[in-house]
């Protein structure tokens, strides 16, 4: 990265980490002022923002904790986009190499920054118990969104610029170079992954949903059933698809039933892995990937106590059939090895 992409990034880095120091200041300097339960989630309804869960001041630090999470993650990728220790892939020059790295690495900050200022809302209007300041909270995320966008179209232009015109890409059919073309827009390389970066990168995104997600939930277990006042039930959820309140530990269910078989298909990924079946690699790494987006999802809805729409478990074993299907294509086609 230049020097003047390092000054940005860590300006934009440093805005976020500073949300937070203020984030921590404003809650506790209010602290004192605060009800032993006061509003800590909103909602809007009728176009005005309300308080709809009341709870111990305590669960006023979530969104610090959030934002922790989303600061820390930013670190480490950008450190390690930044310093090149992954592997893009791009076929590009080197100057347009430099551009999309750093480009990536600012959007990845103006993301977390965004982050950091909704919870600056959100902190605000828990400190003051005024939960009309959640009703612009949305500014900082639309205009991270808006930032984003415009930072995706500059690195496709750059792409187009300075990519390499090697005898190889010449000759390309124009199937092919849709292909590329297509894999360059979701995933930022026109060239097929290696397969050891792309076994990494899904074992990691899978953990840090599981592991994510499971600290949330652990924060916010003590504060279920959110709408039970008078705690006539007490220890226990709702859950809207049993349509009953039930032992408030079972809201980890997915998880319970996704990360055994998670944990199960990595020996078998290993063992494929050293015998050269990169197929099999392959299939392991999208059952994961699949169950932990699926388990991840059906918790977050337990825990808002809502209820899971059959959709999910439909997309989700399309995407499992998917996959399974694409194996057995790539072994009867010898692409096994």
């Amino acid at each position: 990265m230049s020097r003047k992409a390092i000054i940005v990034h860590r300006i934009i880095a440093s805005a976020g980490w500073l949300c937070l120091v203020w984030q921590f200041v404003f809650y506790l300097a209010h602290w004192s002022s605060l009800p032993e339960e006061p509003g800590i989630h909103f909602d809007r309804a009728q176009g005005s923002t309300v308080f709809d869960v009341y709870a111990s001041k305590m669960y006023g630090f979530y969104p610090h904790l959030i934002t922790v999470i989303t600061l820390a993650a930013n670190l480490i990728v950008t450190r390690i986009i930044g310093r090149e220790k992954l592997k893009l892939g791009l076929k590009v020059r080197e100057k347009g190499k430099r551009l999309i790295t750093e480009s990536i690495v600012i959007t990845l900050d103006i993301m977390t920054l965004s982050t950091a200022g909704f919870f600056c809302c959100w902190t605000a209007a828990v400190s003051v118990q005024d939960a009309g300041i959640m009703e612009h909270s949305d500014l900082p995320l639309s205009a991270g969104i808006t930032l984003i966008f415009a930072a995706v179209i500059f690195q496709l232009i750059a792409h187009a610029v300075y990519r390499e015109r090697t005898a190889e890409t010449v000759d390309l059919s124009p199937e092919e170079k849709r292909k590329r073309r297509l894999r360059f827009l979701l995933t930022g390389s026109s060239s097929e992954p290696d397969s050891g970066m792309r076994h990494r990168l899904s074992l990691a995104v899978s953990w840090i949903i599981i592991s994510g997600l499971t600290a949330i939930g652990l924060f916010v277990l003590e504060r279920l059933p959110k709408d039970d006042i008078a705690d006539e039930h007490h220890g226990q959820a709702w859950f809207a698809n049993a349509g009953e309140y039930l032992d408030k530990r079972l809201v980890f269910l997915p998880f319970i039933i996704a990360v055994p078989i998670m944990l199960l298909s990595e020996p078998f990924s290993v063992r494929a892995g050293r015998r050269g079946n990169k197929a099999l690699v392959k299939l392991f790494d999208r059952i994961r990937l699949i169950l932990a987006l699926c388990a991840g999802w059906c918790e977050i809805m337990l825990f808002s106590e809502k209820a899971i729409h059959p959709a999910v478990f439909c997309i989700s074993g399309a995407l499992l059939a998917g996959a399974v299907i694409s194996y057995i294509i790539n072994i009867r086609n010898g692409g096994g090895k």
